[in-house]
């Protein structure tokens, strides 16, 4: 839509001056007109920013003041571009009903914005007997027959019939842009009142049928024990008393990070180790410098290369206690998960191990023993 020519022109139709071919009826300059301009003007400023929904409203308060068949185009066209397809349709049908002297560009600009309009809308087509009373939203629409389909906007919309013998019905119609549905008067005022001699005999049916459910459900019940009862039983189920378990996960788990850990302490001392003796042979010693009797020069290079070897010795040893420790607890997890009470139904062919600690002048640990 070009706003440019059409504000020209109403505003030229709205003007004081003293134009014979006057639409307005009343004198040329009266308070009506001039808000009437100021409303349009406004309109067309909105309309040229974007903001097609204020354009709209200042169109609509030009249109109330001043039924000009220009401000009523412009009105329709604000009403496409802020999404009230339904008033659009509306205003642009009335625009080419009622417009006399309208041209042939603003014609073809009409029928191009009520297409528009159009396939935005949905149509609802109202299937009933004549004489029923149609209402959409709330609203009546008429009485059947309808000529013309009911034109309403896009989404979920509510019918209601109300036939000539009073019998009503309500559906729900969801219809897109472009789309037509049909709502069927299903007389259902009538078809309630049909079905109570047919609901009377039905309360003395159920009691007899529900009794039967009611006896089966309370032996379905002990069930679930027998079911419970076979859980736990095989050789991977979790033990009876899982603490023990727990107990020897987290030991296998930290002997393995605390070895680690001590193997990069280690090799850290490692590092400083030989950085000490590279430093040593840089500086005129050899490799036997530190183990005779020990320069002045020398004396505080040798006691650190000591230290760092001492610390590489201390760090291996943990590190390789850690380790046993975390072997140890693995295999005594392993085990106790294997062959521990699971709480089965019987303690036949069940292993009830014995985990005790062995500590001894050459051995040390954790001895594992069962019975059948």
């Amino acid at each position: 839509m070009k706003t440019r020519p059409l504000a020209v022109a109403l505003l030229l139709a709205l003007a004081p001056a003293t134009f014979p071919t006057l639409v307005l009826a009343q004198p040329a300059d009266d308070a009506t007109t001039s808000m009437a301009r100021a409303r349009f003007k406004e309109g067309v400023d909105f309309y040229d920013k974007g903001d097609f929904e204020q354009a709209r409203v200042s169109f609509l308060q030009a249109y109330a003041l001043k039924n000009h068949p220009a401000v009523l185009l412009n009105l329709a066209w604000s009403c496409v571009k802020s999404g009230h397809a339904l008033e659009a349709e509306k205003y642009f049908k009335k625009f080419l009903a009622e417009g006399k002297d309208i041209t042939d560009k603003q014609r073809a600009d009409a029928n191009d914005g009520l297409t528009q309009a159009r396939s935005k809308l949905g149509r609802i087509e109202i299937a009933a007997p004549a004489g029923t009373e149609v209402t959409v939203d709330g609203e009546k629409v008429g009485t059947t027959p309808l000529t013309d389909p009911i034109a309403v906007e896009a989404g979920a919309h509510t019918v209601k019939f109300k036939g000539s013998d009073g019998g009503t019905d309500t559906q729900s119609v969801t219809v897109l842009g472009g789309e037509k549905q049909t709502a069927h008067f299903g007389k259902a005022g009538a078809a309630t009142a049909t079905p109570p001699p047919a609901t009377t005999p039905e309360p003395s049916t159920p009691p007899a049928t529900e009794p039967a459910p009611v006896e089966t459900k309370p032996a379905e019940t002990p069930h679930p024990p027998p079911g419970a009862e076979s859980h736990g039983t095989g050789p991977l189920s979790p033990p009876v008393t899982l603490w023990p378990a727990i107990v020897l996960g987290v030991a296998a788990v930290g002997g393995f990070v605390g070895a680690g850990v001590m193997v990069g302490f280690k090799n850290q001392a490692q590092n400083q180790a030989n950085s000490t003796a590279a430093q040593i042979v840089g500086h005129g010693g050899g490799s036997g410098t530190c183990s005779v009797p020990i320069a002045q020069n020398y004396q505080q290079a040798c006691a650190a290369y000591t230290t760092d070897n001492n610390q590489v010795n201390q760090d291996a040893t943990a590190g390789n206690l850690l380790i046993g420790v975390g072997i140890a607890a693995t295999v005594g997890f392993v085990a106790y998960w294997l062959l521990a009470d699971k709480g089965g139904s019987g303690s036949s062919g069940a292993l009830h191990p014995v985990l005790e600690p062995v500590v001894g002048r050459s051995l040390s640990g954790m001895s594992l023993s069962a019975s059948f």
